[in-house]
């Protein structure tokens, strides 16, 4: 990150902070989210827009937070509890099949069904809830 500390004409003892921030900084800034070149141009964007008269990392991070629940949020779907119970019914049906599979190719059958069993259950407990 580049920083800039310049003196001007305002006063003997004032200074004025420049902060140049780049692609690379933002990267940095926000590296757990692995931002596409796309997303990195987002928050410059956001970022001119918003903060026209100045920002700091908090905002860099902030936006980018924002940007990411936004992402996270395009993908989150909603099934209808009878879409979903007739998955269920065809879920069931294939582990039958993988059963009689893995018993007939040497596999732990028993175990392989006590896995998906468990997945079941949880998929019942979500549209009982």
């Amino acid at each position: 990150m580049n920083v800039t500390l310049t003196k001007y004409d305002l006063s003997s003892d004032e200074a004025l902070l420049v902060l140049c921030i780049t692609r690379e900084d933002i990267r940095m800034l926000t590296s757990e989210w692995n931002l596409s070149e796309e997303d990195i141009t987002c928050v410059m964007q956001r970022l001119d827009a918003t903060y026209d008269q100045g920002t700091d990392v908090s905002m860099i991070r902030g936006i980018t937070e924002e940007l990411m629940d936004e992402r996270r949020a395009l993908r989150d779907v909603s099934v209808p509890a009878s879409v979903l119970q007739k998955i269920m019914l065809l879920a069931g049906s294939e582990m039958q099949r993988l059963y009689v599979v893995a018993e007939e190719g040497g596999g732990n059958a028993d175990t392989f069904l006590a896995e998906e069993m468990g997945a079941m259950r949880q998929l019942q407990a979500a549209i009982d809830a």
